[in-house]
């Protein structure tokens, strides 16, 4: 209908809707009527105007409206006149509007005619309201309504009894008469007061109603509203004030407050309506606004819950009792009952409320709304969120004051007074004894007395000493990984708080993991943008609480003691002896079930959804059967039952209780192994449970402490106290985000949003909860359980160590991530090298990543059959103009990395951020063009940090951040060391000191203060264009759509993926939502609204390729923000420890050292954009676009990808997000930011000033005076001229010499002197709104009262909420009080009050402020620096203020009392005030009554910096760390005693900088090379590991198990901690999951891993080869390392062919799944090269032997001297076995066919050395030794043809023989030093290396053996038919067409060698053939055998498989080793079909 929005459609949904109002009222506090009064309301609404929106046909409001007393008089003679009709006296009918249709208007009036007869009412008339529809709006005129007005009596005497019936009249009516398609809602039907409003503005609606403007209409309480909504279609019905309520403000917990009011239906009793009560419900009406569902609940307590109004409000809003000191007992005691009926309607609100009787307002318990109040000398008062809205003479004026957070004003028109909020409330808490009833509460404590002292609870049926911590088979059931433990749970145990990670979260969402996420990690957090505020947990704890009562609650409509027969818990956490005794308790009868959540296994995948509805019926029948409480328990999974997850039966169980209103009867515990973070006790706490205990959570912990692992200091009780308050502060943090301050009112709330789950599991768990895009069905969930419990109790044998795939850290093998190591390799090798080929290939592998993680993934672009030609699409040069790089402040990265990206930009013509710490003018003043530093987006956070006029007026876009992508909802805080001076310059702060940014800002607690801050922006930069960003989360279409209302000219769209230094992992990972759904509502919703042509929208978050940009383009976006992505084109490897200040590339570090390994250039920016932009013209010209801008909303090319091949994928539904706007409204239009924004700045007052200043600003004129009048309407007065001023003069304000002096009078409109230059006064003679003085910059602001004002100006507020706020500089001198937050992060201002509100000096980091008089309470919360004066009238100082950071000293000191005295001389001579006058009569003397207040780190810092002028710098050679001390480590490098010392106090953080790389890993030469022992230095390595083991630095991406770095996904980083911390047992473990035999890898790899470390960027790599070598060979000499036999064999079996090192992997693996495996080898002994390829100086023969006769005594057969192919047929095997897998090698030597080469002594070098290796080893047992002839170097020249290992094993051997010479031949050139350009990092290091034999042969000879570029020409005869030399020419590489390098010869004469043995060592050429042609197999062009593609084992015949060199080639024994541990998963789910052998990088997944 018509009058009806627009309905749910694309990702709108109008209950996402938020409003935001401006509200006032008069009053005669004596009752008397008057028209007076309706005239100052309508002045009070006109005036407050410009707080409320206007739609897009900018003249139909958003709503406003006025309820007054009925005039009684007035309609008796309007009803006389027109229906002859005389009515009741006043009080005994009750009158209403209704607004109809003129179609069904008199079939619904007869109906309510009749219902009021049935209630024993009459109907007296109807009335058509008089209107006037002329000059309302286009939009308001199309959803009229027909207005009618009813006039209804009764035959009741009482008056509340005549109440009562309207009231259930009203109620009844709303139920009953509502008729689909016919219009009916009542404005209000109330005996006392009448409400008219309308889709209207406040101007509108005094002409539209006819009665408002007829004098005779008097009334003695006038109470107006004006709205606010995000949306342009506001409806009449949804205007206020409503029925008893007009509401300024957001309820965050919603949807719990209306659940539960469901409920409580199933406990509410009334004597006075006994059943009718039913007829009532549901209390709160459907599709309500949360204002109209607050009205309902008000409304029905008000008439149903015997409490007055104010009372009734109470019990709604309490004020923040919890840790109020200050508050009296009984009050509190009152506030503690009333809890237990009802939770708090939380959130910022300024609720103005009244029956008629009463009129008052109630402020939220954070005072997070403005609200100012006058009381005249005739009796009047008045009420409004600014004052200047009501004139009168200020003698009139006997008091100005302001609603304080949590009071009550009140006025009493029948007792005729104001009622004071202490008198009221303490004679509420008086009229019943709510003290002695809170007695009867329950505790804790009484439930463990209650329990019989013979049941010992402490063991809870669990043995501590059976499981070992890590070996816990329910960790791997309940999805713990080594991560969730190391990461997430130690350190809450160990630091009791959550840990902190860095970089954002480029992970899979759950919806397209592979690896059985948990449900919990589908629910994202929401959180406060724009429409409300977070808050700040630690700096504002006094609002927080987490207490909550459980169990049964009693029904509210009767006050009683019942009330509080709960038990009471402090938090929700239970310990497990806790738990037990709630089992176990019968006090007070109570009685406990426990809900067994866990099902057979029986039942399969589709045994959940039955179990959830038996678990849901059994908790119904349980709360029928009178128990009071159920635990849900998961205690019984194990091998045959599967457990149900806690979540989902939480939520079955809680919603089927709220259907059958049985929710109330009990309190819900969860008993689970499941939940351990912080995120799943929120989201079990957000969907109904009232107590958690995740006992497995503790048990491990307690093991782990049985293990060592953790302090075994540390009590059971220490441990759940620490995990406790780490979870309290987790839990804090999340409802601070959403704005919550009470547990309470959090539990049920459900504020999260679903991503990726179907309707069925919403609907049955999770009901009311947003799912947008579908997902997964209660069928995968159950799957995922299955395939968890499959790997736990499966027949997995390979599992060592818990299953750890990579969800925070990347990981070979696990989780996928957009910045593998791939990835970033290939971009920053395109970045460096500008290398378009590196580009495609980063662009392949990060397009698999992207369809791995994210949604837009799963999308493709629609194609065009042939492409447009490029030339006709938009050059890049266009394109990249569209892009800017996101907002990273100074502070988070080094100023390095900072100003090369806006070089960058700005050379591109994009945009770089100065993020929010601040830019120094020297960066955006006078800069070259070419490396111009200014950042073109300067941005304004709540932190403030050095936002001065000159910061605002230099930019192109200011932005407003009001959140983070990384972590929406929180604040950020850069602690006191990384705080440098430049910092801190930067920050307009002091160096060393600690900087917080608060997570709200502080002047934006609603939509119309961002308004107003967007216009205050726009006042103080004209040219600039205002952004704010917003982070995604569901509505923040309609959010963005009240931003663009609130006039933003662009909006920034951020991902939950973005960036960040610091940030708790809950945040990082569980806030916030993919851009892609953000953008898509954003454009929908701006389009729905017409406004997206006002606003040009940027998405932001993990962008990194044209694909990207694409789909964010087609999804709606104009620009697009990068932000990691440069960066790692700047060098960044993504170590995730920006938090550490450790970053090894200078990037996100502050540290010095550090900052000059920055090697970032702005080329290697700008010439990844250019690809990008490249990439994005292909992709342009493939859809057929030629323009970007007609990218923008095309979702017709986008479709959903086809060929996907996750399952999970697959049912998601992107058909909402892919919806075209344009058919949702068609026809707008969608041009961003072509349509300008309306300021309105023409009418600013500053306009006639900077005319009157033009001679200041052109320097003709030295001083001006000015005074002028002000108004409440002339905001951010000045602005515009410090504008001017700081364009002309810079950051320095005026000259010396030059002022302007500016003289008011009047009330001043908000942001009042902001951002006021040096050298302008201003002084105004009256009054002021919120934030004057807000980001002052050096000016000075003076504030009295009137003159002729009778008041005492110490008594009354005189400026309004948080004043000052960011100021940097200035003077402020206020008399009288300053409200709420004054001075919040005042960062150099001195400030003058005569008293402040609650929060003052919050966050403050410089300057000076005096109080003369009382302050609120929390002083001082986040005070880092400079110094505040209170005097302390009444000694009531110290319990208000926040003593965490400062300290409080007397005023003593002489220069504090010269200051003070200073200060107080220039508030009299400013203001005249009487009482800085009084206190300077007696100076000092006063002083006594004075408190300094000191920050403890400003008083560090100010020592610190005496010190540095003090003393000159002693140099030494210790470098000094953060707190001053020269490391130990520092003085005594490398002292073998001290070495033992180290190991105690080694650093793992700053190991890499602190301690070098160990080198001497080999035995000195000179020795090893007599004898033929390994050639390593074991235990001189051994002993410095745990120095070397700290160097590492655990890489968020570790790229030494990337694909550059081991094959075999070795899990580095993981047993270096473990080596470092001496646990070698795990480390084994760690070890043994990726590698079978870490002996061999570690004496003979070359090591990739190093090559590709992290630390090898700029310094020497860590020593990773040695530390394999030491676990393992620890393990055997430690006999940890046994035959493990198979304990079942599944009786089928393999042959292998080759028993190298791929071939004894592969049997290796096989056996330990049960095959019977039988090895087949040519040679007398197994192991292939390892045995007789490699020198035993390399690799022992006893380490072989070893590792061969623990294989045979694991069942595996070998078989030698069997050549297969030859002894015996492959073909014959292939039958006789289940499988054959053949590993054979790359045996066939390369040759070197020259003349002469068929002369004796030329070798093969593999001939040579195994000759040599078979003679050492003696012949093998069992078999004749065989005298075969042996080659011997022995005085021979040996010259060896080819490089390589084999080259340097055959110089090695050659050595010891005894050869007289030897010479190697490379035809490489000689590598250089260090890498070149074409050699990137992590490639592998293509560097001169001297390996063991080149050293020898130095040693021995003198010289390096290796002549480079050196091509052998001939081999020469010595006559007898044998080798005597060879000849040999140079030659020179270059590189020719296409970048390929060519050799060339050089003619020079050609040099002859003597040589009489050579050898060629020049690699293979893949394996023999005989095996082949046996079984027919192909080879590929490389000549080996050639696998299939999909499975690369397999070979085309049926049973065959390869693997190792005679698949890929010749390779390094770690690749051999991982091709025979993945050809063996090949085989066994070939022949199983499914395998638990580990894939790559050792993780096992049942994919």
């Amino acid at each position: 209908m018509e009058w009806e929005g627009p309905p749910k459609q694309g990702l709108y949904d109008p209950q996402n809707e938020h409003e935001a109002c401006g509200v006032g009222f008069v009053v005669a506090i004596d009752g008397k009527r008057s028209h007076k009064i309706v005239r100052d309301a309508e002045t009070l609404a006109k005036r407050m105007e410009h707080r409320g929106a206007c739609a897009c046909d900018n003249d139909t409001g958003d709503g406003a409206g006025v309820l007054t007393a009925i005039p009684h008089q007035y309609y008796c003679a309007q009803l006389r006149s027109s229906h002859q009709i005389d009515l009741p006296p006043f009080g005994h009918y009750a009158t209403g509007i209704f607004f109809l249709d003129k179609l069904h208007h008199q079939d619904i009036e007869k109906k309510f005619t009749e219902l009021a007869e049935s209630l024993g009412l009459s109907v007296i008339c109807w009335r058509t309201v008089p209107t006037n529809n002329n000059t309302i709006g286009q939009v308001a005129r199309n959803s009229e309504p027909y207005m009618r007005q009813v006039f209804v009596t009764g035959d009741i005497s009482d008056e509340n009894q005549l109440a009562r019936q309207i009231f259930v009249l009203r109620k009844r009516a709303s139920h009953e008469l509502v008729v689909p398609g016919a219009r009916f809602y009542i404005c209000s039907l109330s005996l006392k007061t009448i409400v008219y409003k309308g889709l209207l503005t406040s101007n509108q609606l005094w002409e539209y109603f006819k009665d408002l403007t007829n004098p005779a209409f008097t009334t003695y309480l006038a109470l107006v509203h004006t709205r606010f909504s995000t949306n342009t279609f506001p409806s009449w019905e949804r205007a206020h004030p409503l029925r008893v309520l007009a509401h300024n403000g957001e309820i965050n917990t919603l949807r719990g407050n209306v659940n539960l009011m469901k409920a409580r239906e199933g406990v509410m009793k009334s004597e006075l309506f006994g059943d009718d009560l039913k007829k009532l419900y549901p209390v709160v009406e459907p599709n309500l606004s949360d204002s109209g569902s607050a009205d309902c609940v008000l409304e029905f307590l008000l008439h149903c819950g015997n409490r007055t109004l104010p009372e009734a409000v109470m019990t709604m809003v309490p004020e923040a009792w919890h840790n109020d000191p200050t508050m009296p007992k009984e009050k509190r005691d009152y506030y503690q009952w009333a809890s237990c009926a009802m939770e708090p309607w939380d959130g910022p609100a300024l609720v103005s409320f009244t029956d008629g009787r009463y009129i008052g307002a109630i402020l939220d318990r954070n005072g997070l709304r403005p609200s100012r109040f006058y009381v005249t000398n005739e009796n009047i008062l008045v009420m409004a969120s600014e004052v200047g809205v009501y004139d009168v003479d200020p003698e009139k004026v006997i008091l100005k004051s302001r609603l304080k957070p949590g009071r009550m004003l009140l006025v009493d028109t029948q007792e005729k007074k104001i009622i004071e909020d202490v008198e009221l409330k303490l004679k509420i808490a008086q009229s019943r004894p709510h003290s002695q009833w809170l007695q009867e509460q329950i505790t804790m404590e009484d439930i463990h007395k209650s329990i019989s002292p013979q049941v010992d609870v402490q063991s809870n049926g669990y043995d501590h000493s059976a499981i070992s911590g890590l070996g816990d088979k329910r960790l791997g059931l309940f999805g713990y990984t080594i991560e969730s433990i190391n990461m997430l749970l130690l350190p809450m145990i160990q630091n009791k708080k959550e840990a902190l990670g860095s970089m954002g979260n480029d992970a899979p969402l759950a919806c397209l993991s592979r690896f059985q996420p948990l449900p919990y990690e589908y629910f994202k957090q929401l959180f406060a943008q724009v429409t409300n505020p977070p808050i700040d947990p630690f700096r504002e704890k006094i609002v927080m609480s987490l207490l909550c009562p459980i169990g049964p609650t009693a029904n509210i409509l009767q006050p009683s003691a019942d009330f509080v027969h709960r038990i009471f818990l402090p938090q929700p956490i239970l310990s497990l002896p806790d738990l037990e005794a709630l089992k176990r308790t019968s006090h007070r009868g109570w009685k406990t079930r426990v809900l067994d959540c866990t099902f057979a296994i029986g039942a399969g995948p589709h045994g959940l959804e039955p179990a959830l509805t038996h678990i849901a019926h059994a908790a119904l029948a349980a709360a029928a059967a009178g128990c009071q409480l159920l635990v849900l328990s998961d205690r019984a999974a194990g091998p045959a039952r599967v457990p149900v997850s806690s979540l989902l039966a939480l939520g079955a169980v809680h919603h089927h209780l709220i259907e059958t209103r049985q929710r109330m009867k009990v309190g819900i515990i969860v008993e689970t192994a499941e939940a351990r973070e912080v995120h799943h006790m929120c989201v079990l706490l957000g969907y109904g449970a009232d107590a958690i205990c995740p006992y497995l959570a503790f048990e491990l912990a307690f093991s782990l402490r049985n293990d060592n692992l953790i302090d075994q200091n540390l009590t059971d009780n220490d441990i759940y106290l620490a995990y406790q308050k780490a979870i309290e502060t987790g839990l804090a943090k999340v409802m601070a985000k959403m704005g919550i301050s009470m547990l309470q009112s959090y539990k049920s709330a459900q504020i999260f949003e679903a991503v990726g789950l179907s309707e069925e599991v919403i609907d049955k768990c999770f009901r009311g909860t947003q799912s947008r895009i579908g997902g997964v069905n209660f069928e995968i969930m159950s799957q995922e359980t299955f395939d968890r419990h499959a790997l736990t109790y499966g027949d997995c044998r390979d599992m060592l160590v818990l299953r750890n795939p990579g969800n925070y850290h990347w990981r070979a093998g696990g989780e996928k991530h957009i910045n593998d190591p791939l990835s970033i390799a290939n971009l920053q090798e395109a970045a460096v090298g500008n290398s378009a080929s590196a580009y495609d290939r980063f662009r392949e592998s990060a397009l698999e990543s992207v369809r791995a993680c994210t949604l837009r993934g799963q999308l493709e672009l629609v194609k065009l059959d042939e492409p447009l030609p490029l030339a006709e699409v938009e050059p890049a040069a266009e394109i990249v103009k569209r892009f800017a790089t996101g907002a990273m402040s100074f502070g988070s990265i080094s100023l390095e990395a900072h100003t090369t990206l806006a070089v960058a930009m700005n050379r591109v013509g994009g945009k770089s951020n100065t993020g929010e710490g601040g830019e120094n003018a020297d960066r955006y003043l006078n800069q070259d063009p070419e490396f111009n530093k200014r950042s073109a987006i300067k941005q304004v956070a709540s932190g403030r940090f050095g936002v001065t006029a000159s910061y605002l007026a230099h930019a192109d876009d200011l932005q407003i951040k009001m959140a983070q992508g990384a972590k929406p909802g929180e604040g950020g805080e850069l602690p006191g060391y990384k705080v440098t001076e430049e910092i801190a310059k930067t920050r307009c702060s002091v160096a060393g000191v600690g900087l917080i940014s608060p997570p709200p800002h502080h002047d934006i607690y609603s939509i119309e203060d961002l308004a107003e801050l967007i216009y205050d922006l726009k006042c103080a930069n004209p040219r600039a264009r205002i952004s704010v960003k917003l982070v995604s989360e569901v509505g923040v279409g309609v959010v963005a759509s009240g931003v663009a209302k609130g006039k933003a000219e662009h909006i920034v769209i951020s991902g939950h993926d973005g960036g960040t230094g610091a940030s708790s992992w809950t945040g990082i990972k569980s806030a916030g939502l993919p851009w892609e759904l953000g953008v898509a509502e954003t454009h929908q919703v701006l389009v729905l609204n017409d406004l997206r042509s006002r606003v040009v929208v940027q998405a932001d978050g993990q962008i990194r390729t044209g694909f990207d940009v694409m789909v964010a383009a087609l999804l709606g976006a104009d620009e697009f923000g990068f932000s990691t992505a440069p960066l790692i084109a700047l060098g960044c490897t993504m170590m995730r420890k920006c938090h550490l200040n450790t970053c090894p590339v200078g990037i996100a570090t502050q540290d010095p050292v550090l900052r000059k390994k920055f090697a970032g250039k702005p080329e290697h920016v700008i010439n990844y954009l250019f690809m990008l932009a490249e990439e994005v013209r292909v992709h342009m010209s493939e859809v057929g676009v030629r323009r970007f801008g007609e990218l923008v909303g095309r979702t017709d090319l986008l479709k959903v990808r086809e060929r996907n091949d996750n399952p999970k994928a697959r049912l998601l539904n992107l058909g909402l997000i892919l919806k075209n706007a344009l058919h949702m409204r068609p026809g707008v239009n969608i041009v961003g930011g072509s349509k300008p924004q309306d300021f309105q700045l023409e009418k600013r007052l500053d306009n006639q000033i900077i005319q009157q200043c033009s001679g200041i600003l052109d320097g003709t004129q030295q001083k001006i005076d000015i005074a002028m009048k002000i108004t409440n309407e002339d905001r951010a007065f000045t602005s515009t001229l410090s504008y001017h001023i700081a364009m002309k003069f810079g950051e320095g304000g005026l000259p010396d010499g030059t002022s302007i002096n500016i003289s008011l009078t009047g009330s001043a409109g908000q942001s009042f002197c902001a951002f006021l230059s040096k050298g302008i006064t201003v002084t105004l003679e009256g009054d002021a709104n919120d934030y004057v003085g807000k980001g002052l910059s050096g000016g000075k602001v003076i504030i009295y009262p009137p003159k002729n004002s009778p008041f005492e100006s110490h008594l009354n507020v005189i400026v309004g909420n948080v004043c000052l706020y960011g100021a940097t500089s200035g003077r402020a001198y206020f008399r009288g009080i300053a409200s709420e937050r004054f001075c919040v992060r005042n960062s150099g201002c001195v400030a003058v009050a005569e008293g402040a509100g609650d929060h003052a000096c919050e966050y403050m980091t410089a300057g000076v402020v005096l109080v003369l008089g009382l302050v609120g309470r929390n002083f001082a919360a986040g005070m880092s620096g400079g110094v505040a004066y209170v005097y302390d009238i009444d000694g009531s100082f110290k319990s208000k203020c926040n003593p965490e950071m400062v300290e409080l000293l007397p005023l003593e000191k002489k220069e504090d009392l010269d200051e003070v005295q200073k200060l107080l001389e220039e508030f009299v001579e400013y203001t005249g005030s009487i009482i800085a006058k009084n206190l300077l009569e007696t100076w000092p003397e006063p002083a006594k009554m004075f408190v300094k207040v000191f920050p403890y780190e400003y008083q560090r810092a100010l020592k610190q910096i005496a010190l540095k002028q003090a003393t000159p710098k002693l140099e030494s050679n210790g470098k000094p760390d953060e707190n001053g001390v020269v490391d130990i480590e520092e003085a005594v490098r490398n002292v073998e005693l001290d070495k033992k010392n180290l190991e105690k106090i080694l650093d793992k953080t700053r190991g890499f900088i602190k301690y070098p790389r160990e080198t001497s890993l080999y035995r000195p030469a000179e020795k090893r090379l007599n004898d033929w022992d390994e050639i390593y230095n074991l235990s001189g390595v051994r002993r410095g590991l745990r120095v070397q083991a700290a160097r590492c630095m655990e890489c968020g991406v570790p790229f030494c198990q990337g694909a550059h770095g081991c094959p075999l996904g070795n899990i580095i980083p993981k047993w270096n901690d473990l080596v470092y911390r001496a646990d070698w047992r795990q480390a084994l473990a760690m070890l043994l999951q990726t590698n079978n035999f870490p002996e061999f890898t570690g004496r003979v790899c070359p090591a990739p891993c190093e090559g590709a470390c992290v630390l090898g960027i700029s310094e020497p790599p860590v020593t990773i080869k040695n530390i394999e070598c030491a676990i393992i060979d620890h393990a055997f000499e430690s006999g940890w390392i046994s035959p493990e036999i198979p304990e079942h064999r599944n009786g089928k079996t393999v042959a292998i062919v080759g028993s190298g090192p791929a071939g004894l992997a592969c049997a290796h693996q096989l056996n330990k799944a049960g095959y019977a495996v039988t090895v087949f080898e040519r040679n007398d002994r197994p192991g292939g090269l390892l045995q007789y390829g490699i020198p035993s100086m390399k690799l022992s023969k006893e380490v072989v032997g070893r590792r061969i006769k623990l294989m045979t005594a694991e069942g595996i057969s070998f078989k030698c001297n069997i050549d297969v192919g030859k002894d015996i047929s492959a073909a014959e095997l292939a039958n006789e076995y289940d499988a054959l897998v053949l590993c054979m090698g790359a045996t066939w030597p390369r040759d070197l066919p020259l003349k002469g080469r068929q002369l004796g002594g030329i070798h093969f070098a593999m001939e040579f050395l195994e000759g040599w290796q078979k003679r050492q080893a003696g012949p093998a047992p069992g078999h004749a030794a065989k005298d075969a002839p042996v080659l011997s170097a022995k005085d021979k020249d040996v010259l060896i043809i080819g490089g390589g290992d084999t080259g340097c094993d055959c110089i090695a051997t050659a050595l010891r023989q005894g050869a007289k010479s030897i010479t190697t031949f490379e035809i490489l050139p000689e590598p250089k030093k260090t890498r070149g350009q074409d050699n990137p990092w992590p490639q592998w290091p293509r560097v001169f290396r001297v390996d063991y034999g080149h050293e020898e042969v130095k040693v021995k000879f003198g010289n390096d053996p290796r002549k480079f570029s050196t091509l052998t020409k001939e081999f020469l005869d010595d006559g007898a038919g044998n080798v005597c030399g060879v000849s040999a020419a140079q030659v020179e590489w270059a590189r020719g067409a296409g970048g390929r390098w060519d050799m060339r010869e050089l003619p020079a004469e050609r040099r002859v060698f003597a040589a009489d043995l050579v050898l060629l060592a020049m690699g293979f050429l893949g394996p023999e053939r005989y095996v082949a042609s046996q079984l027919d197999l192909p080879l590929d062009a490389r000549s080996n055998f050639e696998t299939s593609k999909d499975n690369i084992y397999k070979t085309p015949m049926s049973n065959v498989f390869a693997a190792g060199d005679c698949r890929r080639g010749q390779s390094l024994v770690v690749w051999a080793i991982s091709e025979g541990r993945q050809a063996a998963r090949a085989v066994d789910i070939y022949l199983s079909g499914k395998s638990y052998l580990p894939g790559p990088g050792g993780v096992i997944s049942n994919n």
